[in-house]
């Protein structure tokens, strides 16, 4: 069974380190997770920095919230797989999100925690 899982997960990082290219990563051959956590967590700091907009912003939350899962996966150091790759999951998401975010796609749905939706939203509840 932990063959499978294994499998799973380098499958799940190549994907990652591929989806990270998106946002202006270099490519990475054999990617670990530790590195993958760090390239996100720079990433983020990148696009929260920018000026280019609000999409952009948003983008760099949720590579903040790819990297917070990735380093969730690192800590565990290849023990408990299953878990391992959940996290992994979440990160693929996040990566997923913040593409939409930058092509225009998000929706108030998939705003990370702690963010209104967009001000174009009526169905949004107001503070």
């Amino acid at each position: 069974m932990s063959t499978w899982w294994e499998a799973r997960r380098t499958v799940r990082l190549a994907g990652l380190a591929y989806g990270l290219e998106f946002f202006g990563a270099e490519p990475v051959e054999d990617p670990g997770v530790g590195e993958l956590s760090r390239v996100a967590g720079d990433l983020a700091g990148e696009y929260r920095a920018s000026d280019l907009g609000p999409a952009v912003h948003r983008a760099g939350d949720f590579l903040d919230l790819a990297a917070g899962a990735l380093h969730a996966a690192d800590g565990l150091r290849g023990t408990l797989l299953p878990v391992v790759n959940h996290h992994l999951r979440h990160a693929a998401s996040a990566l997923d999100d913040a593409r939409a975010c930058l092509l225009g796609q998000a929706s108030p749905a998939t705003s990370p925690p702690g963010h209104s939706a967009p001000p174009w939203d009526a169905s949004a509840s107001t503070h």
